[in-house]
């Protein structure tokens, strides 16, 4: 017996610990509240759950800057800037994104709207295939919902999110917490130099670090990262189909949220470095549903995506990319 005590206990320990330090350190600022999620006034930052994020800022805030606008969409519809859309809408405009975002995560966010009763006068909505593949609770740390757009439980997402705390990230983060001098081999896990301001009203993030790399010497900026923007194909190519039965239920119900509340959206396919062009079968359910005239399709081959200094790397266009959509957007009506 006590054999099996002392095991149970050699076993146990490190479990305590992992859980004493979490709790401790709150390494993906879940556990408490914080003045700054996106931590710029500090050397470095850390990546943590956007779409918890979002959630639980747009819950503070939402009563005391009575949004009625909202960005909708993965991490490339981060830098649809709010002083932009605001001179089209004049509205009061939230950021209300996720990482890897998904179109369950997007009815759960309308949803959520839809049942505090607060005004979805305008709504920017982008897809692309990944956007649309996804039709449950993402996986990871980084990804999954938060309990309120996923209606599951609290005590679920707090483990999936502590599932993140393996013994090699605990190493770093604990090292981190106690000195506040971020290394080098932190990156990977997830604590970055410092490129982000955040905007804690509108949930607007600004790549300021890039930003001013690109304005002071664009060519110093793209010359280290030309490797990144591959060569693509001449012919255009398409995205696999996206939109089956579980798509079609969800794109559906945001589609009644919409009509409900009487919202003017746009729904923007996002210009994707790859150049795929969105499947013509979801294009047309999309158009069918929502309206062509509230579509705008910018993927494929066009003068976005053939030009890489529209791109900051191959995921995500640059604002000024997003100022000319909206314009495009908003000219046509």
């Amino acid at each position: 017996m006590k054999n099996f005590i002392k095991k149970l206990s050699i076993f146990s320990l490190p479990i305590f610990l992992s859980i004493v330090l979490y709790l401790i350190i709150d390494p993906f600022k879940v556990i408490y509240n914080y003045s700054e999620y996106i931590n710029t006034n500090k050397s470095y930052q850390i990546n943590i759950n956007r779409d918890f994020q979002s959630t639980e800022l747009f819950l503070l805030n939402y009563k005391k800057y009575s949004y009625n606008s909202y960005v909708l969409g993965n991490s490339r519809s981060m830098f649809y800037q709010v002083k932009t859309w605001n001179k089209y809408i004049n509205g009061s405009a939230f950021h209300f994104n996720a990482s890897g975002e998904s179109i369950y995560g997007i009815n759960g966010k309308l949803e959520l709207l839809d049942e505090l009763k607060v005004n979805i006068k305008n709504v920017i909505l982008t897809l692309d295939y990944g956007t649309l593949s996804v039709t449950e609770n993402s996986a990871g740390h980084l990804f999954i919902k938060h309990p309120k757009i996923s209606k599951e439980s609290t005590l679920l997402f707090h483990f999936r999110m502590f599932q993140g705390f393996t013994f090699k990230s605990m190493f770093a983060f604990t090292d981190l917490f106690f000195t506040g001098e971020k290394k080098d081999y932190m990156k990977i896990f997830g604590i970055n130099n410092n490129v982000w301001k955040h905007d804690m009203i509108s949930n607007q993030l600004y790549y300021y670090i890039y930003d001013e790399q690109i304005k002071n010497n664009p060519n110093s900026y793209y010359s280290d990262k030309l490797k990144l923007f591959y060569k693509r194909d001449s012919i255009q190519k398409y995205s696999n189909q996206s939109i089956y039965d579980e798509q079609e239920i969800l794109l559906k119900n945001i589609q009644s949220i919409f009509k409900k509340n009487k919202t003017d959206y746009k729904i923007i396919i996002n210009p994707l470095y790859d150049q795929l062009k969105i499947n013509p079968k979801d294009l047309k359910y999309i158009r069918d549903l929502f309206g062509a005239e509230n579509v705008f399709d910018f993927s494929g081959i066009n003068s976005i995506t053939n030009d890489y200094h529209n791109y900051y790397e191959t995921s995500h266009y640059r604002p000024f990319v997003c100022d000319s959509i909206l314009n495009v957007i908003y000219r046509k009506n």
